[in-house]
């Protein structure tokens, strides 16, 4: 097993547990993983099962599997959606008894515990002293929290074919109107439908990614629709800054194209793609007083990999029991502590993961939590999202946390919000993202890496949106507004999941990956991924500028 996950390690590739198991599976291991390598065209950053399988195929190893009833109905959706999306009164595409539900899941489909009884073993509560002489600056100051946009309270999709179609409209509308309004490159975009009557050179238009692929001579095709008609573009390979700008685009994104009809008029030679993108003269907005705000991601309790030393001293030093002068000056500051998603392990998220449970009832694991977040100061406030850990649905825009779970933390100066949400703190626009869809992005963008979020959500900045692809590795409901589409651009974008500790800039947008309290599982062992946990960015809201509190190490 070491030997076939060290021969795709080498290409800086992981495999998926699933993959492997299909790979060991076979008669002669060793050999059916040459015959992959071999037939890999360029190697991704995960394998997945579905890879392994099409080359088995194209190399007529063996039949594939057939397809189940369900899948080949989401994609007769996903491939008829863009003909009719735009076509005014929505025909009937599946019968309402096959219509698609994103209900939030069932707590007993959700939790699956062993039949052996497991003694759970829960975070020490440690006692905290009033240290004597310590006034954090930030008791002097209200909270000022607002919500900016949250799907919490607003889900209305039931999955049906109208709810993907106006997902679908409201993604296309809101980036036109960026696209039009700001990128003077499409000030004089016209409907695709006009393209070949125009009679001009340089064409502008602006749709939805309907299909993107490279050819079999190495150009990249690019297929977009607005809601007159379909053009299909070309990036021709000879030449590379072209190539390279159309190697960015993904499915479901809205872009606009500059280019030139081709002589026989059947396609767009491009010139120039156009992102959304941000503004260089984008102005940020400043707190008027000395407050800070500390980013808190991936908690994980009830995994045996919490670190709870590491933990522990967190919260000795917010309560100004530790650090030297300066580290407990900013301990003071911290007027808010914001925590994106997978505050606790959960239940069944990953392959075998009972094993590394410390608690295996998952609202056991928010009751720990409770415990653990009491300890925090009462002058600072807490804003809470769900991840994918979370009891929460899985698809994306989450709402937050159902109140059985928010009552396990009453008392609490806490604020549950869902994922993702804008939110401003002291008039300062934070948009806090779990984070899913980074490795989405990484998949489909060769030049992205799963170990460097940051780089990726700059990208996700330049398109405007978080999760664009329908179908890929982040689930997505089809609500009536696009909760994904950033539609204004925040002073500190956040996210978590990657379990590292970043922090970059983009065009005047702090960008933050707020690090993990657990340490490495057997998962991320497998894949060969090393987290960086244990830290704690922390901002200024006055200042803008970013600090890092390192609890991995002894201070």
């Amino acid at each position: 097993m070491n030997s076939i996950i060290k021969s795709f390690s080498e290409h800086g590739t992981f495999i998926q547990p699933d993959t492997l198991n299909y790979i060991l599976s076979k008669e002669n291991p060793k050999e059916f993983t040459n015959l992959i390598t071999k037939n890999l065209q360029e190697f991704p950053l995960v394998l997945t099962l579905n890879q392994v399988k099409q080359i088995e195929n194209i190399s007529q190893v063996e039949s594939l599997p057939t397809v189940s009833i369900k899948l080949q109905e989401v994609k007769e959706i996903q491939s008829k959606m863009y003909s009719e999306i735009f076509s005014g009164e929505i025909k009937s595409i599946i019968s309402e008894e096959n219509d698609f539900e994103f209900d939030d899941p069932d707590k007993d489909d959700q939790i699956k515990l062993p039949e052996e009884k497991i003694e759970d073993s829960i975070p020490q509560v440690i006692d905290i002293k009033r240290v004597k002489g310590w006034k954090p600056q930030a008791r002097e100051y209200d909270s000022e929290v607002s919500i900016i946009k949250d799907v919490t309270g607003n889900s209305i999709c039931e999955g049906t074919t109208s709810d993907f179609t106006k997902l679908f409209v409201d993604r296309y509308s809101a980036l036109r109107k960026i696209l039009r309004s700001q990128r003077r490159e499409l000030a004089n975009a016209i409907p695709i439908n006009r393209v070949n009557k125009s009679g001009i050179k340089d064409v502008q238009i602006v749709g939805i990614v309907k299909d993107v692929r490279t050819t079999s001579n190495g150009h990249r095709l690019i297929e977009l629709e607005d809601e007159s008609d379909i053009a299909t573009c070309i990036a021709l390979k000879n030449n590379r800054e072209i190539l390279n700008m159309a190697n960015e685009v993904v499915l479901d994104e809205v872009i606009g194209i500059r280019g030139q009809l081709s002589k026989n008029g059947d396609l767009v030679v491009i010139r120039s793609v156009v992102f959304p993108d941000i503004s260089i003269q984008n102005e940020r907005h400043k707190a008027d007083v000395p407050l800070y705000a500390a980013f808190l991601s991936d908690v994980h309790i009830g995994s045996k990999q919490f670190m709870e030393d590491e933990w522990q001293a967190f919260l000795r030093w917010i309560n100004g029991e530790m650090g030297n002068s300066r580290q407990k000056d900013v301990a003071g500051k911290i007027k808010y502590i914001v925590i994106p998603g997978d505050v606790v392990d959960g239940i069944g998220i990953y392959p075998q993961q009972d094993k590394e449970l410390s608690i295996v009832d998952v609202y056991r694991q928010y009751e720990a939590l409770a415990e653990q977040l009491r300890l925090i100061p009462d002058h600072i406030s807490m804003i809470m999202q769900p991840g994918n850990h979370d009891a929460v649905r899985p698809a994306e825009p989450q709402p937050t946390f159902e109140k059985e779970i928010q009552d396990l933390f009453s008392g609490m100066s806490i604020k549950f919000v869902g994922n993702p949400c804008y939110f401003s703190l002291h008039g300062v626009e934070v948009l806090s993202y779990h984070g899913q869809s980074l490795l989405d992005y990484a998949t489909n963008i060769q030049h992205l890496k799963y170990n460097e979020p940051v780089e990726i959500m700059k990208v996700m900045l330049k398109k405007h949106h978080l999760a664009p692809t329908y179908g890929g590795y982040t689930p997505l409901a089809p609500e009536h507004f696009d909760y994904m589409v950033i539609n204004r651009i925040p002073d500190i974008f956040v996210t978590g999941h990657v379990h590292l500790a970043q922090i970059s800039d983009y065009r005047g947008v702090t960008l933050i990956n707020a690090s993990s309290w657990q340490t490495q599982t057997s998962y991320q062992k497998m894949l060969n991924f090393i987290p960086d946990s244990g830290k704690l960015p922390i901002v200024n809201l006055k200042s803008g500028n970013v600090t890092m509190m390192d609890f991995s190490k002894k201070f």
